[in-house]
């Protein structure tokens, strides 16, 4: 018996069912199609996709190579008509690293909790937002120490992330994060609304001359370099740099503050200083050796016995003393319990995770 979307061939007393893959037109066995239980547009053909596996396996491999695994998934699921959930589908990617195919994404997809889904679900449910989240996250967990702690930098500055929605790419991101980080240094700008918008702008503008100075690069990097383009992007250029330098004259904001200064940038402490800022690790453990050493204590012993023999207290300077110093001692006693309560509960996630892992 023949169908609109396969037929059904005896095969030894037992009938077995056919289809034809709308893609390679070949005719397979059933058991060669994926199923999209809940869908409403398969339904004469028993809810069987009409794509055959090695089709969608070619597909997939196309897609991944062109946007990456995560974003073939999610173009795979919306022509199967099967939903699509960012947390599940890295699980699976990371699981199956070497040999990652939709099939597998697809098989965790069999719990009770998908039952009656489709793609319209995913976008129903906001699900494309997660998406979009998750794999920026995803990227950005492989910046380095020193371009995560300036992208926190700049948001506890401005309050917002001035990049979200600029459709910037990774690299590019990563670059303003780290311009605009050191523009934040500058004095007073937390206070001043308009500083803030400023250095924003400045950072624009300096991924702006930056994009240009790539455009020139590879235009001089060809056998015939066109003249015209080239006078063109210097002229843009030009543009730029003039528009640069009058936003920073008029916000008072000089060159100590876009990190270009070299005061005090071959002393020991700025060294110590940028080594801890690029996370170097063995820097960490010696300053903490240096500050629990023996000879480090008699030195504050000796700093502090100096100075209670200058001064001269009165009981209102002991009891405001004493106040202080309990003040403080509560709040790093609370900071204390609180580090303390996340580091139990970070231990017990990686336990569980190795555990999964064996």
């Amino acid at each position: 018996m023949t169908t609109k979307g396969g037929k059904t061939t005896a095969k030894k007393g037992t009938r077995t069912k056919k289809y034809t893959c709308m893609c390679c037109s070949e005719s397979k066995a059933e058991s060669n199609f994926y199923k999209s239980p809940h869908t409403k547009i398969w339904n004469y053909s028993n809810q069987k996709v009409l794509v055959c596996k090695a089709c969608v396996d070619k597909l997939f491999k196309e897609y991944a190579d062109t946007c990456g695994m995560q974003n073939a998934v999610l173009i795979l699921c919306a022509l199967l008509d099967v939903p699509y959930y960012a947390s599940i589908c890295s699980i699976s990617i990371e699981n199956n690293k070497d040999n990652f195919t939709f099939g597998q994404y697809s098989k965790l997809l069999n719990g009770e909790q998908y039952k009656n889904k489709t793609f319209a679900d995913t976008l129903i449910c906001g699900e494309l937002e997660k998406t979009e989240a998750f794999l920026k996250e995803e990227r950005e967990a492989r910046w380095n120490s020193k371009d995560k702690r300036n992208k926190n930098f700049v948001l506890s500055v401005v309050g917002y992330d001035p990049f979200e929605d600029e459709g910037m790419t990774e690299l590019d991101r990563k670059f303003c994060y780290n311009t605009l980080a050191s523009y934040c240094d500058t004095d007073g700008i937390t206070e001043d609304g308009h500083k803030v918008q400023s250095v924003i702008e400045l950072t624009q503008l300096q991924l702006q001359c930056r994009k240009i100075n790539e455009l020139l690069n590879s235009e001089f990097l060809k056998s015939s370099p066109e003249e015209t383009t080239i006078k063109n992007f210097t002229v843009a250029k030009g543009n730029l740099l003039s528009s640069i330098s009058k936003i920073a004259q008029d916000n008072n904001i000089s060159s100590n503050s876009t990190g270009t200064s070299k005061v005090g940038k071959s002393t020991l402490s700025y060294k110590m200083k940028e080594m801890v800022d690029n996370g170097f690790d063995d820097i960490e453990v010696n300053l903490f050796d240096i500050d629990t050493s023996s000879a480090m204590k008699q030195i504050a012993d000796l700093s502090n016995q100096s100075i209670m023999e200058q001064l001269t207290w009165d009981s209102n300077d002991y009891t405001s003393m004493i106040k202080e110093q309990r003040e403080t001692i509560t709040t790093q006693q609370e900071k204390i319990n609180v580090i303390s309560e996340e580091n139990r509960i970070l231990k017990n996630k990686i336990a569980v995770f190795e555990v999964k892992k064996k």
